[in-house]
């Protein structure tokens, strides 16, 4: 089987061959962090961890405020319209200058303001400060990753990514081990020491190749094209991470450290489904400009069963995986999870319809639609998280994903309509019967926690059938994949 593989594999084209380590990347990166969850729940005082989570989702709202996400866009786009390597790193050097004087300018004003700030972020002038830290030194990772993924150079992206996560990884659990008290800012520091290690190898890789240690040409055009596009990114982080922060808030740093828990299982899901999407798209803007919709029809909707599946599994052994993951006092988080693959899945329809505005540079239909999901999740924390409790928080932010990829599917058919004489991009009704399922599905199972046996007896009943009926099954999948015109 092995043989067969490898030989199949050598017949591949590059293309082929880096899309398979690009998502073996990603899916490493997460899951060496979800693995190492069970780890720091146990070595880890409650109330610290739920500090460590808070910092997590504050320094992913203020690596987007500090660096405008240019990897993401800007750079992208410089990659794609110049031939020249030469060229590309100058505007790499250019942007990381960029981005280094937006990180040291913020974190000057927050020094002055530090009192102020440490209220509304609920963490300490030392975390904090870490925060700033790690984002000084992350643009270059993001550059020469994305630069990578781009030329379809997975060999040495490989070899970086496995070496940051077991470095990570052996780092964070040794300083919290060593640390008598504080291992927030111990498992933190970790973080920070090897993200600087390669921050500072690959500022120095670009500075050679460039040749200048500083450049501001264009920082006028990238931040035209990125400023746009920050309510948007901040959007989107908000949705992923004000729930912990509200909860750290509105409830505490205990609740905050069982809703972690929980979304780090739901978690595999999103992570699943981004090493899949940062795979397509490059072949997806390809399609696009072809006009070759079947292909995407096909492949989208194969992707699809995919992450229902997983979403699915993952729902149904909720109480195995915490048990898993963290000890007794953290069950609790179980009726968390259901809501937090379901929001997976549709973060994933979020995404695949909104490519095609991305592709016709529809920016500011996809700030509205982002920036409308943020503020509805928000509103909806305030609401319930003080009723209900952190729980309340996966199924805000679940309607608030609903609502996002209603809106970007509206985005969609608009561009279709003025753009592609009303093409079908994707298939709307396998769409739909996917979506009822994740639901359906995450409800049974959320009602049926108390009872394992008859939790157990769901599992085998739906396997039962889908091997009993499973032609007629596959009939069923042909027939809602086959290509409309």
């Amino acid at each position: 089987m092995l043989k067969k593989f490898y030989v199949h594999y050598k017949k591949m084209s590059v293309v082929a061959k880096a899309a398979i380590w690009f998502v073996f990347c990603t899916v490493l990166q997460k899951g060496i962090a979800f693995i190492t969850v069970p780890i720091f729940t146990r070595i880890m005082p409650a109330d610290e961890y739920g500090m460590y989570s808070t910092y997590l989702s504050w320094y992913s709202i203020i690596a987007i405020i500090c660096t405008l996400n240019m990897h993401s866009c800007v750079y992208l786009n410089t990659i794609a319209k110049r031939k020249s390597e030469e060229e590309n790193d100058k505007d790499a050097i250019s942007m990381l200058s960029l981005s280094g004087c937006l990180t040291l300018l913020i974190f000057a004003i927050y020094i002055i303001f530090q009192d102020f700030f440490n209220k509304i972020i609920g963490l300490p002038t030392a975390l904090v400060s870490l925060i700033f830290a790690q984002v000084l030194f992350e643009p270059s990772v993001n550059f020469w990753s994305t630069k990578q993924r781009f030329k379809y150079r997975y060999i040495k992206l490989v070899i970086r990514t496995i070496t940051m996560v077991i470095c990570n990884a052996v780092l964070g659990i040794l300083f919290v081990l060593i640390a008598n008290k504080n291992e927030a800012i111990a498992r933190v520091l970790s973080i920070v020491l090897v993200q600087m290690i390669f921050g500072v190898a690959l500022y120095t890789y670009y500075v050679k190749r460039a040749k200048k240690i500083f450049h501001i040409n264009n920082w006028k055009h990238y931040l035209e094209v990125q400023l746009p596009l920050l309510p948007h990114s901040l959007s989107l982080t908000i949705l992923s991470s004000s729930d912990r922060i509200m909860i750290n808030n509105l409830a505490g740093k205990t609740e905050t450290a069982l809703y972690s828990v929980a979304y780090s299982a739901g978690y595999v899901v999103n992570v699943l489904k981004n090493s899949i999407v940062d795979a397509l798209r490059p072949w997806m803007y390809k399609k696009i400009k072809e006009k070759d919709f079947t292909s995407i029809r096909k492949n989208v909707n194969t992707v699809m069963i995919l992450i229902t599946l997983i979403s699915i599994v993952f729902t149904a052994f909720a109480p195995e995986i915490v048990r898993i993951m963290a000890p007794e006092q953290y069950y609790s988080a179980i009726y968390t999870i259901p809501p937090i693959a379901a929001g997976s899945f549709f973060t994933f329809l979020y995404n695949i319809f909104s490519i095609l505005g991305f592709y016709y540079e529809q920016t500011k239909k996809i700030m509205v639609a982002s920036v409308s999901g943020a503020v509805i999740n928000i509103v909806l924390n305030f609401v319930f998280i003080p009723i209900f409790g952190f729980v309340s928080a996966a199924y805000t932010t679940l309607v608030s994903y609903f609502f996002l990829s209603a809106a970007h599917y509206y985005i969609m058919r608009l561009i279709c309509k003025k753009k592609l004489d009303n093409a079908q991009i994707y298939d709307m009704r396998f769409i739909g019967i996917m979506s009822v399922i994740v639901l359906a599905f995450a409800s049974v199972f959320t009602i049926t926690y108390s009872s394992i046996i008859i939790r157990y007896g769901i599992i085998i009943l739906v396997i039962a059938v889908i091997t009993i009926k499973r032609n007629i099954f596959i009939s069923v999948l042909k027939d809602l994949k086959k290509d409309k015109n």
